[in-house]
């Protein structure tokens, strides 16, 4: 599929480029299409992890509001 948009898209440049309009339009649904249909958008980093090692995975939201945290509290000491 990648490579008959390919196709499609070097062709209607080259066309739409010496002057027929519609190949440029077809070029410009091919480029579209290629990107929304692209499996690289998926993955944001690669980690490694050898046997015995942790990862610890954190997600943030960062139009979330944060939200104080209490102090904990110390119960080893006993009562005061």
């Amino acid at each position: 599929m990648d490579a008959l948009l390919r196709r499609l898209l070097r062709t209607g440049m080259r066309r739409g480029l010496g002057g027929e309009w519609s190949w440029l339009a077809l070029a410009g649904a091919a480029f579209v299409l290629r990107r929304v249909l692209s499996d690289g958008g998926g993955r944001v980093s690669r980690l490694e992890v050898k046997p015995g090692e942790q990862v610890l995975i954190s997600v943030s939201d960062g139009r979330a509001v944060a939200t104080p945290v209490a102090a904990p509290i110390d119960v080893s000491s006993g009562p005061s």
